[in-house]
């Protein structure tokens, strides 16, 4: 099967330009002028722009937090992934304490292959470090999974200590992987959980106390001290704050190799959340800030010291699961859905606004996630030899962001109402169609593993 997309800009992370695309056997064959050879579909992209498939590498799906499931398996979720232009997802496997890194592995594979839309790749996200977990770090590398994490706001009877995160991160390294680390100081958080509860605070507009901006900032000074002792580079996840983001960029400016990772919605939502009837809607992990931390993140988007905006997509309800805790916001499920509405969200508040160039943007969604983690250039690029994974996007169109549109099951949007610029046209995977206008044509387990190289920078 052949496909031609004609008449398109193409942007990538470094160029734009006009031309056409040809597609053989899933993979761009060729990128020209006035290409005029047989296919057997031509797909016109006037006035469009064609960029390569989105790359989300912070997802969490048919997964457990805070004794709840999500409500996402490997098929709702990617089928949202693909509606919003993602082709590529790299979730979070957990392994559950006793549990082998490869048994992880192998049930994490179990629960993707039927099911997924969109190719997927696995990090490893440790919840203890010993010896034992620690020596099946090399065998992971070969399977294909060169990423692994921990988090450092974990509860007391599965808290990580120094010492361990030193040598998870020298083993991580050594091994030739990368370490991805929550970086929020779980002992401090605990105790100001206990105080707020103690003084009868526990409403959802209490959640931002419990989780300052300073607990990420030292938390994330720390980490990246261990991981300049330790000569390894270290990506910190899902960075909420102007504190956290000022160490990043110092460690930078000093020459580490510190990467680090924002979301969506701490780019666009703001603390101010809270105070709303159902609040507790929008409890993550970490909490949102006021809004002047959003224009310090997107500054540090722009100039390079923030490399990724990845979803992390953790869908759970409203009613049964997160209005658990609206009388205690501890009782509640942390996470946010968001898989679907990113690179839209993305292109509005960073591109359409002036924020950061339509280069920039596919860097952050889709180039440096896939160089970060094993998957450039077969993913995030569009190049002569590539996969045929792209986006069709026409950053004219309008669109309401809403629960009506989104495909996970959850039964909340956090941006519902938005009326925001650029959306998705048509999603093609492998050079096949996936997805047009929102809905999806990819089948459950189309999607395929793929197996990531080792680290080796941007």
């Amino acid at each position: 099967m052949t496909t031609l997309i004609k008449n398109g800009t193409i942007i990538t992370a470094t160029d734009t330009y006009k031309a056409d695309i040809l597609v053989k056997n899933g993979q761009v064959s060729e990128i020209g002028r006035e290409i005029s050879k047989i296919a057997s579909e031509i797909i016109d992209a006037a006035d469009k722009w064609v960029l390569p498939g989105a790359v989300d590498v912070h997802t969490h799906l048919d997964a457990l937090c805070d004794g709840m499931t999500t409500v996402d398996d490997f098929e709702t979720s990617t089928a949202a992934a693909a509606a919003g232009g993602t082709t590529t997802v790299v979730d979070y496997a957990q392994q559950t304490p006793g549990a082998s890194l490869a048994q992880t592995l192998e049930g994490w594979k179990a629960k993707a292959s039927p099911r997924a839309v969109v190719d997927y790749g696995f990090h490893m996200e440790l919840s203890e470090v010993n010896d034992t977990t620690l020596a099946e770090i090399p065998a992971m590398l070969e399977a294909g999974v060169t990423s692994f994490k921990i988090s450092l706001d974990g509860p007391a009877d599965r808290r990580i200590g120094d010492a361990a995160v030193l040598e998870f991160l020298q083993r991580v390294g050594a091994a030739g992987g990368l370490a991805c680390i929550h970086a929020e100081n779980g002992e401090v958080i605990n105790l100001l959980v206990r105080r707020l509860a103690q003084e009868g605070k526990t409403l959802p507009r209490y959640i931002p106390m419990c989780r300052p901006p300073e607990v990420e900032a030292e938390a994330t000074s720390r980490v990246i001290t261990f991981a300049e002792l330790a000569r390894v580079p270290v990506y910190l996840t899902n960075l909420s704050s102007a504190h956290a983001a000022e160490k990043v960029k110092a460690a930078r400016d000093r020459g580490q190799p510190v990467f680090a990772e924002t979301c969506p919605h701490y780019l666009v939502l703001a603390s101010d959340r809270y105070e709303e009837s159902e609040g507790i809607k929008y409890y993550s992990t970490p909490p949102l800030r006021p809004s002047w931390h959003q224009e310090v993140l997107w500054k540090a988007l722009a100039t390079g010291d923030v490399h990724v905006v990845g979803s992390d997509h953790a869908a759970f309800n409203y009613a049964g699961q997160k209005d658990a805790g609206k009388e205690n916001f501890s009782q509640a499920p942390r996470g946010l859905p968001g898989i679907q509405e990113r690179i839209s969200l993305v292109y509005w508040a960073g591109v359409h606004t002036g924020k950061i160039s339509p280069n920039r943007f596919v860097d952050l969604v889709s180039a440096t996630p896939a160089k970060l983690f094993g998957l450039f250039p077969r993913k995030g690029t569009l190049a002569v030899g590539s996969d045929a994974d792209m986006v069709i996007f026409d950053p004219k169109a309008d669109q309401t962001l809403s629960k009506s549109i989104g495909l996970s099951r959850v039964d909340y949007c956090p941006y519902e109402g938005m009326k925001i610029r650029g959306a998705p046209w048509l999603v093609i995977q492998r050079g096949r169609s996936i997805s047009r206008e929102g809905k999806v044509m990819g089948k459950p387990g189309a999607g395929e593993y793929v197996a990531r190289s080792r680290f080796a920078g941007i």
